[in-house]
């Protein structure tokens, strides 16, 4: 029986019979695992706070428990991210993060820098919300690190840097010219927005309020890629929509 230690993230949980419960998490070297956590239910005191979403743990696993799950041995508390617990939308925020990592990662499969992205966002919201801008910054980190960002550079029909004007297309895997724009999902897509795109994809801080129209055009098309690959719409992102429409903010 291996038995491993490991820093992790909790991303979701949920009951296992009468007693116990499955939770998911993100390993710094393991990756995506579910495990369970067995009398979780019945003994607060077994694992104490450390099985609550978003908290970053240290823990020790042994495999292989029940269903082909791992077995959590012992977990403890490193950090709970107390800060964001107390805002509405940062926990929104977090439950997007958190929901949008797990559905692009595939259990066993070790991402590198995919816990250093989760755990610095989570450590972000804890000062407050991410603005739009952070939130797209972080969709395109993320489909870097799996390998699914879409191609901003040139067009992915016959490389052309310079088109007339620039389509996307999700089938494609990114922008086309006006001559390869062929296929029946490709969208017209803005100059402005593409350099929006393009500037997020580097990290640059883009000021609160800034390219308003553009920024929502790269949400929409974000959205689109990210529903493409998960293969469902986001329950996170559907309550970051009620809680935009009730507020009057974006997401």
């Amino acid at each position: 029986m291996r038995k491993i230690q490991d820093e992790a993230l909790v991303m979701d949980r949920r009951l296992l019979g009468e007693a116990d419960r499955v939770v998911v998490l993100l390993c710094r070297q393991q990756g995506k695992l579910s495990a369970v956590a067995p009398a979780a239910r019945k003994s607060r005191r077994r694992f104490g706070g450390c099985l609550e979403l978003f908290a970053r743990i240290e823990v020790s696993l042994t495999d292989k428990g029940r269903g082909g799950l791992w077995r959590l041995e012992e977990a403890n508390l490193v950090e709970d991210h107390t800060g964001l617990r107390g805002d509405l939308i940062a926990i929104a925020h977090a439950g997007y993060l958190t929901e949008l990592t797990s559905a692009l990662l595939r259990e066993g499969e070790e991402v590198a820098g995919a816990f250093t992205l989760l755990s610095t966002g989570l450590a972000t919201l804890d000062s407050g919300p991410m603005d739009t801008a952070g939130l797209r910054r972080y969709e395109l980190a993320l489909l870097d690190l799996v390998g699914l960002t879409p191609v901003f550079d040139a067009c992915t029909g016959c490389g052309a840097q310079v088109s007339d004007g620039w389509h996307f297309d999700p089938d494609a895997g990114g922008i086309c010219c006006s001559a390869c724009a062929k296929g029946p999902w490709a969208e017209h897509l803005s100059l402005a927005s593409l350099e929006l795109l393009r500037r997020l994809r580097s990290g640059e801080t883009i000021r609160a309020g800034r390219d308003t129209a553009a920024m929502a055009e790269a949400r929409g098309l974000l959205s689109r890629v990210i529903d493409q690959h998960v293969g469902r719409p986001l329950k996170a992102r559907e309550f970051l929509r009620q809680l935009a429409a009730e507020s009057g903010n974006t997401v």
